[in-house]
Order: structure tokens, then sequence, then C-alpha cells
């Protein structure tokens, strides 16, 4: 664990590892939410001083309380661990979830890298990562790490580090068993969507005995992305968590990687955006 601005070459030696970002006994409650939301910003480092109207108007309709004591010690940490890895630009999401069972079942898994001039993260169930065999993932497809941490509610679970090769392996050949050939066009799309369910009953009985880690309260998690190296993880239970649960998910990048990653998807760059009860609320600067 460390407090230090360090940048992600010197803390990430292996799949994930977990930085204190607020002191531990920090831990008064913070709302309840209201509705399932996210809200999401892509674009320069957010100045805490001066947070983005579309942030509060969510915040107001997705939660009681207050994220601000959680939020301002998580943004000053980030922004400064992303300064000293050479970065000033991320897609910066926070996601607002009620109590469900639908995780009650974990759904194991690794990041796609996001910065790639192919497929849509997701897509391509099965298929080998084309931007990790024989070449370096960081040189010329941006960051192959993020940082995610839990404001509210349970905390990200992660496949142990000594058992994350056998998971990965796992997953790999349970995926290609899955897998269909298939045109993918979509981050939605149909035929993927259907071998994911088989891959995560498959993974969730095949990883059963592995056992489990997780960051503690006032820590985040810095984890490596992608097939090949990437950290085995899922979404924790969320049924037995009347308060519900609040996410936060940093990946890095470049303003050009994510100008293009906003172009990929239809969208503007920079731009911030919330979801939630059939409200969709955009704004671009």
């Amino acid at each position: 664990m460390t407090t230090s601005p360090v940048n992600a070459a010197a803390a990430l030696r292996e799949a994930f590892v977990f930085l204190r970002y607020r002191p531990a006994d920090d831990e008064a409650l913070i709302g309840t939410v209201n509705h399932d939301s996210s809200w999401s910003h892509c674009g320069p480092l957010l100045d805490s001083s001066s947070l983005p109207c579309s942030l509060h108007e969510f915040a107001a309709a997705a939660f009681t309380g207050s994220i601000l004591p959680r939020l301002f010690p998580f943004l000053e940490f980030v922004n400064a661990f992303l300064v000293a890895s050479g970065l000033n630009h991320y897609l910066f999401t926070i996601r607002a979830t009620t109590t469900t069972h639908e995780f009650d079942r974990p759904r194991w898994h690794t990041d796609e890298l996001f910065f790639s001039d192919g497929n849509l993260p997701g897509t391509q169930l099965g298929h080998s990562s084309q931007y990790e065999h024989g070449r370096s993932a960081t040189a010329f497809f941006g960051t192959n790490w993020k940082i995610c941490t839990a404001f509210l509610g349970p905390p990200t679970l992660f496949i142990p580090r000594e058992h994350q090769s056998c998971a990965r392996e796992k997953q790999r050949l349970i995926q290609k068993a899955a897998s269909t050939n298939h045109a993918c066009l979509s981050i939605r799309c149909v035929g993927c969507a259907s071998a994911a369910d088989v891959v995560r009953e498959k993974l969730a009985t095949a990883l059963a005995q592995s056992g489990i880690e997780t960051a503690m309260p006032g820590e985040c998690t810095l984890f490596r992305i992608g097939r090949d190296s990437g950290a085995v993880h899922s979404e924790p239970s969320m049924s037995g968590n009347q308060h519900g649960r609040i996410f936060v998910n940093v990946v890095p990048g470049t303003k050009e990687e994510l100008r293009r990653l906003m172009e990929r998807w239809g969208m503007e760059f920079p731009r911030q955006w919330w979801v939630g009860s059939h409200v969709l609320r955009a704004h671009t600067e």
C-alpha cells in the first residue's frame, strides 16, 4: 500500500495492487442509492474545486447524501498518480447500483484493452487480443491498466495473485470452447452475449475454490487489463447491501487515444454524460 504519487510502472508489479487514498477509519455512511445510473467524464483531469454541473445533477438524482467526502481524496490521489505516470486525461465513471441479485454468481473476467484500432472492448469473445502478441501494449495501444474503487458498498473481487495465471488460462480455454465464428460488429453483440453466459457459469464453477482478495476501506485497486496479463476479477454480490453500491472506474489515456475512443463510440470529445431512470443527459465542452 502507498499514499505517495508513484507511477504505474513502479506500483504494478503483479496483476493488481491495492493503494490507499484516504484514512481507513473514515467510514461514515454517505447515503443510499435511489436509482441505477451512471455518470462519465472523458477528457482532462477533473478539478475538484470546480466539478461539472452534470456530476451534481447526476448525484442528486441517483442517491441521497453526498459523495464529495469520498470523491475529493480519490480525485487528488488519482490525478497525482496519472501525472506521475505521464498522463493527464481519463475516462472517469461513477456507477450507482441498487440492491440486486445479478452478481450473486460471480462474473469472473479480464477487461479488454481500450485503445484499439479494431474491435470494440468486450467483443470477439474467445479470440486472442490482437494488441498483446508480439508487441508492447503500452507502447502503441495506450495504457494496459486502470483503477477502481467503491465509495459505497462492497469492493470488487479479485482472484488471489498466486492463482491469477491459472485463472487466466481457465478463462482462455473456456472462452475458446464457448466462442462461435460470427461477425461481431457491436459492443452489444448477441452472439457474444450468449457465449458470455456460458463462460460466466463455467468460470464460476472452475474458480470457486480459488479464493478472493478485495481492497480494504479507503483503498483503490490498480490492475492490469488485457486477456494475456489482465487481472481476473468480478463484481461483488450486491443482494445483501440495502444501501446499494457506488463504484468508480478510471481508464487513463492520452488526449488522442480518448478522442479516438469517443469517435468509435459515436461521441464528441471531451464529453460528460449521465444515464439513469430512462434519462440520458449529455454535456460536451
